[in-house]
């Protein structure tokens, strides 16, 4: 068989490569990159002394994907995607219009997983426990909202192709890049937590996450015939922000003194960051579109239609995936602990 992963050097798309090599099911695994030489150099870092003869690089860039040479391929897992930019037309470029020139290029697979994600349907609304994919969708974001265009616009031109989408809320674990700066913090004095409300979440474990990925492609149905083509998939665990910042302090056997921050400064600040180039390089989660997501007091979902349609279950706990994440920093270099 034949699998097209797109963002095989990104978080998720990083750890979907070492689940497909390791489970040696695949005969060719094409990558489009922007960078061979990023990717070899992940696999170095993995272990891999000599480049797996079965992965074959395609050295080419969301939006102008042509995957039309190809033939047949059976399976495709699109991952890349953008989380921050500058427009809602940086996100639309990649997000949107990058899956649809996929969706047009490549040869009828048997079975397509997207991964779209949270952002698309939005925080919980007044007094909802957690939001299901019957739910009103109303992302806050640039980023949420290309995710949904991409959703509704691939169904609308796509509709007999087997296509499932997942939504993901935070996702944690080993080969994360945006929770280091948690990290971070947690290794000094000081914890900085946005408002004095409890604010909740749902999250996934990247092991997790991955798992749901393999249940599909592995899924002996056809994905066309599903009543709903999008999927939250998520921890049955809900945690809060204090509980992110406990876990990780935990871990790392620090104490730290925990300092609430009025959101309005929080705003203040993220006004100032979007006007200053540098600072909103530096700072992307707190651009005043991306700080959108920071005022809500739930953001949590079920992943009971999931579950029960692909026989599929989170494992991995907060703890267990805050341990991973952090032993990952450290294996990297990218933390030292004091």
């Amino acid at each position: 068989m034949k699998v097209l992963l797109t963002g095989s050097t990104g978080f998720v798309g990083r750890n979907v490569l070492l689940e497909l090599l390791k489970q040696q099911k695949y005969e060719v695994i094409y990558l489009p990159v922007r960078s061979e030489a990023k990717l070899r150099q992940q696999l170095m870092e993995e272990g891999f002394l000599e480049f797996p003869e079965v992965l074959k690089p395609l050295v080419m860039e969301a939006p102008n994907w042509d995957f039309s040479h190809l033939g047949v391929i059976d399976h495709v897992v699109h991952s890349a995607g953008v989380l921050f930019g500058n427009s809602l037309e940086d996100y639309m470029r990649t997000n949107t219009e990058g899956t649809l020139r996929l969706m047009q290029t490549v040869s009828t697979p048997n079975k397509i997983v997207i991964l779209s994600s949270q952002a698309a349907s939005g925080p919980c609304v007044g007094a909802q426990d957690y939001k299901t994919e019957q739910d009103q969708n109303r992302p806050l974001t640039w980023y949420g909202s290309s995710k949904l265009q991409m959703e509704q616009t691939v169904q609308a031109k796509f509709p007999q192709m087997n296509v499932v989408f997942l939504r993901p809320p935070m996702i944690l674990g080993g080969r994360d890049t945006a929770t280091l700066p948690l990290f971070k913090m947690a290794n000094g004095i000081v914890q900085i937590k946005p408002g004095f409300k409890k604010k909740q979440y749902s999250f996934v474990a990247v092991q997790d996450l991955v798992g749901a990925i393999i249940q599909v492609l592995q899924s002996e149905f056809s994905l066309s015939a599903l009543p709903q083509k999008y999927f939250f998939v998520a921890s049955d665990q809900v945690i809060t922000d204090i509980d992110l910042i406990k876990t990780t302090t935990g871990l790392m056997n620090k104490k730290g003194r925990l300092i609430f921050i009025p959101e309005f400064l929080i705003w203040m600040a993220s006004q100032i960051i979007s006007v200053i180039p540098s600072l909103t390089k530096a700072l992307p989660s707190l651009s005043r579109d991306r700080a959108k997501e920071i005022w809500p007091n739930k953001w949590v979902v079920s992943s009971h239609s999931f579950e029960k349609q692909f026989s599929w279950k989170a494992k991995v706990d907060l703890k267990g995936a805050l341990t991973d994440t952090l032993d990952w920093y450290v294996k990297s270099g990218q933390l030292i602990v004091k």
